[in-house]
Parts: structure tokens; C-alpha cells; sequence
């Protein structure tokens, strides 16, 4: 009696078995099947294009932080966000490749203005500020020459400024263009920044600009300081610019031709 008890135990169990398998297996395949799909769209490599050139470092350090994550998962408004946090794009376009490859497509601004910039607890003091009202050249040193030899010590970072008021990391190590300020400027101090720049390089030959803040100071081969004042009037300075062989003549021991003002001023 024991032993037909267990053998129709061992059968009942069976059949339990038997019944369980064929709901159970779906689930398994549907797990791998699932596990599978994600290890295929989990992005492992990232090619990225900006106006079909490669992409530079800046846009290259922002999209690398997706390594790893998955595409089915990918927050696409996020990632274009942060994009065009760092670097002034038009037009982003995401896709997939096989391979867990995420190909990143952007368009962009190209026109841009390689800069050195530091931030400064003080400025440098030039003498020409404390003879502001006079007119006499004897009594103080050209600008560009104080700033030079006051700004030797300083370590600058190099970015690229853009018309939007943009400024992105560059890997460029040097410029002609020096930018200094006591607080970070806001987009619009660098709009005008790269607007007057942009002027002022298609009327003028210049050896080397500094921006002190919203001042910026333009030095010449034998010929005297410009002083440029931001936000700036354009027509105002257009017609200074245009009529700046003549001033030269008015004083000839000029140090600098002033065009803050609606009147240049030469001292």
C-alpha cells in the first residue's frame, strides 16, 4: 500500500511539472529576449559630427557621459539641452547604428572669436585713469604698455566667444585677444564683446586687444591706444573709425584716441 502511494505521488507531481513548464518557459524566453535587446541598444561607442567635421572636445566631453547607458532609455531633450549649454548649435540629430554605436549629428556656428580669458580680483591701474581730465600725453604711459607688463604673471584659460554671447572651451594656447574681468560676464557683455571685436578687425590692423572689464584697449604699431567702451554705439564708432587717419594728425604725441564718446578724445 506505502509504495502505490508513492508512486502515484511521484506521477501527480509529474504532472504538475508538466503543466507548469509550458507557462513558465514564455516568461523565460521573454526575459532573455529582453536582456538581449537591451545589451544590443546599450550604447558602447558614440560618433559624433559637427557640420559633417568631427566634433571638437567640448561637444566630445558632454555626449561621453552616455557611455554605457542605454538608447531605448536615452533622454534626447536632456542630452540636446546640454549640447547647446556649451556650444551655440542650430540643429542636433540623434540615431542609432548597429553595433551600440549613438551617432550624433550637429549643426553649428563656425564663426567664432579665440580668446584668453582670466578672472581678477582687481584690474590693472593704469596711469592714464588718474589724469582723466587732462590732455597732456607726458604725464601718463600708454595703456597697452601698463597692461602688458602688469598681466605677465597671469595664467589665462582659452575659450572661443560667440555672437550669441556664448563662451566654449578651446584647445588653442595663445590669442592677440586678452579678456580680464572682475565677475563673469553675462551673455550680453559678451555679445557686444565679440561684436565690437568683429567691428573693429575690419577697419583696423591690431597687435593685441585687451578687455578690462567693459573697456577694451587696442594697441598698434606706432600708433596710438584705441579706447573702446562696451555696449557700444556702432554708427558713432563706425564714423571714429573711419576718420582715424586724420585723427592721428590732430596731436602728434598722442598716447591714445578715446572713442567712449560721441567726440573722440585725444590726450
Amino acid at each position: 500500500m506505502r509504495l502505490k502511494r508513492s508512486r502515484t505521488s511521484s506521477i501527480t507531481l509529474y504532472k504538475r511539472l508538466a503543466l507548469a513548464v509550458p507557462s513558465v518557459l514564455p516568461m523565460i524566453l521573454l526575459f532573455l529576449f529582453g536582456l538581449l535587446v537591451y545589451q544590443l541598444f546599450t550604447i558602447r561607442q558614440i560618433k559624433c559630427s559637427l557640420n559633417d567635421t568631427p566634433c571638437p572636445v567640448e561637444l566630445l566631453d558632454k555626449i561621453n557621459k552616455y557611455l554605457g547607458s542605454n538608447m531605448l532609455f536615452l533622454n534626447q531633450k536632456e542630452l540636446t539641452a546640454s549640447l547647446k549649454a556649451s556650444f551655440p548649435i542650430e540643429k542636433t540629430n540623434l540615431g542609432f547604428q548597429m553595433f551600440n554605436t549613438l551617432a550624433v549629428k550637429v549643426e553649428g556656428r563656425l564663426t567664432s572669436i579665440n580668446t584668453q580669458l582670466s578672472l581678477e580680483k582687481t584690474l590693472p591701474v593704469l596711469s592714464f585713469d588718474g589724469r582723466e581730465g587732462s590732455t597732456e600725453s607726458a604725464i601718463f604711459q600708454k595703456p597697452s604698455e601698463e597692461i602688458s607688463h602688469s598681466t605677465q604673471s597671469i595664467e589665462y584659460l582659452n575659450f572661443e566667444i560667440w555672437d550669441n554671447g556664448l563662451m566654449s572651451p578651446a584647445a588653442s594656447s595663445d590669442s592677440k585677444i586678452k579678456y580680464l574681468f572682475t565677475t563673469k560676464p553675462d551673455t550680453s557683455a559678451v555679445r557686444s564683446v565679440y561684436s565690437v571685436i568683429k567691428l573693429l578687425e575690419k577697419y583696423l590692423e591690431v597687435d593685441q586687444i585687451w578687455i578690462l572689464n567693459a573697456r577694451v584697449f587696442l594697441r598698434r604699431s606706432g600708433q596710438p591706444d584705441i579706447i573702446v567702451g562696451v555696449p557700444f554705439d556702432e554708427d558713432s564708432l563706425v564714423q571714429a573709425l573711419q576718420s582715424l587717419a586724420y585723427l592721428t594728425t590732430i596731436k602728434k604725441d598722442a598716447k591714445v584716441i578715446d572713442l567712449r564718446f560721441k567726440n573722440p578724445i585725444i590726450r
